[in-house]
């Protein structure tokens, strides 16, 4: 029976820079009542997401999990900040109103997360950005779904009932997205972190 893989870096200081998107109050809301229910129902196997701590990814400019040779992270970032700022200002300046659908959960071996679909102004903005800045090496490329993670398990479950418990479960949330916001996160995941800048959705 396939069980969960348990990953190690819940609540462990790892520094990286993000860009990503919140949830309305009102959905955070809804989605952190669903998250309840998961930690109610698998206690300590799982880490679950706090309400604060929600949001909707789109790519990484320095990546938490990834070690640039023992490079100052930082220092990374700053070297990157103009031209990645530039393009991803562009970028989402152009890419007019966005509304993301989360309809379906899925069990992944290390986490339970729910997707969402738009009308494809995601991946517009992923597949541009590439286009026009480099990332840096080591950095992961940004996800082909739009998704928002809700547990990660930290100790080793079987994966069936948990399958059977989240079929079970539904959502349904309509997010208008009015801005993206630039992170910079110190403890994963998303446990302690600032936010150094805003790009509004036209």
């Amino acid at each position: 029976m396939e069980q969960s893989q348990p990953v190690e870096w819940v609540n462990k200081k790892f520094e990286g820079y993000m860009v990503q998107t919140e949830f309305s109050p009102a959905n955070a809301r809804q989605v952190h009542r669903l998250i309840q229910d998961i930690q109610a129902k698998f206690g300590d196997a799982v880490f679950c997401m706090p309400e604060a701590s929600l949001h909707i990814t789109l790519l990484d400019w320095v990546a938490p999990l990834v070690d640039y040779g023992g490079q100052n992270k930082t220092e990374l970032f700053e070297r990157v900040r103009p031209s990645y700022d530039n393009v991803l200002a562009q970028v989402i300046a152009a890419c007019g109103p966005i509304t993301v659908q989360f309809d379906e959960l899925h069990v992944a071996p290390t986490t339970i997360y729910m997707t969402g679909h738009d009308r494809g102004q995601f991946q517009r903005i992923r597949d541009e950005f590439l286009d026009k800045a480099e990332l840096l090496p080591g950095t992961k490329l940004p996800p082909k779904i739009i998704h928002s993670s809700l547990a990660r398990f930290i100790r080793p479950i079987d994966l069936a009932p948990v399958q059977e418990f989240i079929a079970a479960k539904s959502i349904n949330i309509t997010q208008k997205v009015t801005n993206f916001r630039l992170v910079h996160s110190t403890r994963e995941p998303m446990l302690e972190f600032e936010i150094l800048k805003r790009y509004k959705v036209l």
